[in-house]
């Protein structure tokens, strides 16, 4: 077994690495009280199969699953040989971290082949803590962060396509709206037709993806461009800005603005570029 336990900080960090390794032979592992901190578990050979609640999983290639600290579980091999990798953490912001990225207790994840960051990931991570050259932890704290983002965007649960395929259904889409912002007509029905799909699905998948509606995102889009603008175009009124990132006129701008940003396109442009705000009223 390539174990290794790297020294604990005096101060508990946000992610905190308590122990990393690889397994070439994976024994039964019965825990009818759980581990006491998150316990990640992948195969990198062969098959092993793990229970929790009432639930079992196949353990195959490309494949892991991530447990709560506390949660009963068993796995064992499914062969002749199940070689492991594993990941344990905990940390002051672990918990609510875990949570935001809408994982529950015990989540399985499956990434596809060819698809190796994950996996080079954590032998990275590996290779750091054998070496020891981060005492104080917080680089562990960063690559276990990038670790978790990795299954987050790049391995797909619930049978569902993982994060970066579902971007790539609707990029082409996201590049059209990159260019054409501006136009006040565009709508759910024209963004819909970008990809050939309904506009309920259309909506479905930016929930899945953003956690708001697809006009919701092309509002965010114009705000993001108006954010740009106002400083570093001191020379056009607040109308003339709204217009050029598609609003129909200064009042619904200026409100959408307000109700986003939480202050006035013309306080925006007076906090963060040059000049007074008093003298670009919109027109």
């Amino acid at each position: 077994m390539h174990r290794v336990v790297p020294t604990s900080p005096a101060e508990l960090l946000p992610l905190q690495l308590e122990t990393i390794g690889i397994n070439p032979d994976q024994e039964t592992m019965t825990r009818p009280n759980g581990y006491p901190y998150f316990h990640w578990l992948q195969t990198l050979e062969g098959e092993g199969e793990l229970s929790m609640s009432g639930r079992t999983w196949k353990m195959t290639e490309r494949s892991g699953v991530l447990l709560a600290p506390g949660t009963p579980h068993r796995y064992e091999a499914r062969g002749d040989r199940w070689r492991t990798g594993y990941i344990t953490f905990q940390g002051s912001a672990a918990v609510s971290f875990v949570q935001s990225l809408g994982w529950s207790i015990a989540e399985r994840f499956q990434w596809e082949s060819g698809n190796d960051q994950i996996t080079d990931q954590l032998e990275s991570l590996l290779a750091s803590a054998e070496s020891g050259s981060d005492p104080s932890g917080w680089r562990y704290s960063a690559d276990l962060y990038r670790f978790l983002t990795l299954l987050r965007t790049d391995a797909r649960t619930d049978n569902r396509p993982s994060m970066s395929k579902r971007l790539e259904r609707i990029q082409g889409l996201l590049i059209w709206l990159e260019n054409e912002f501006a136009n006040p007509g565009i709508g759910l029905a024209e963004m819909a037709s970008q990809l050939g799909i309904g506009k309920r699905q259309l909506n479905e998948r930016f929930r899945e993806l953003f956690g708001q509606t697809a006009y919701a995102y092309l509002i965010q889009l114009r705000l993001r461009k108006a954010k740009e603008w106002l400083p570093s175009r001191p020379d056009w009124t607040v109308r003339r800005i709204g217009e050029a990132v598609g609003f129909r006129d200064a009042s619904h701008f200026v409100a959408t603005f307000r109700q986003k940003e939480g202050i006035t396109p013309d306080t925006y442009r007076n906090l963060y570029g040059a000049g007074s705000s008093s003298e670009r009223q919109p027109d």
